[in-house]
């Protein structure tokens, strides 16, 4: 149910605010990682992570950590996460695939 409000709040938000949201997918260590990347213009506003099946306790605080990354930066060219290798990788390649880089 919380990734069912989470995805409707993605969407209301994006029409609410003119954000667009566009969905990549990369190879993480266990399975494909796809997230959905909220841009408004050229500015990432957003990443919500739609599946992965890497283990939970390495690669969700990687994930979290990256995403601050990535948005502060605004730019998927930031370091990965030690230990998490793998996930780091799939993650930032998910983000290239839907942002087109």
């Amino acid at each position: 149910m919380k990734k069912f409000a989470m995805s409707i709040l993605v969407v209301l938000s994006a029409i609410a605010f003119g954000n667009e949201v566009k969905e990549g997918t990369g190879l993480g260590y266990a399975d494909d990682i796809k997230v959905a990347v909220t841009m408004n213009g050229d500015k990432i506003v957003a990443i919500e992570v739609k599946e992965n099946s890497d283990t939970p306790g390495i690669s969700n605080p990687a994930i979290e950590q990256l995403k601050k990354r990535v948005i502060e930066a605004q730019s998927s060219q930031v370091d990965t996460v030690a230990g998490a290798t793998y996930t780091s990788e799939g993650f930032l390649e998910a983000i290239n695939n839907a942002i087109g880089k």
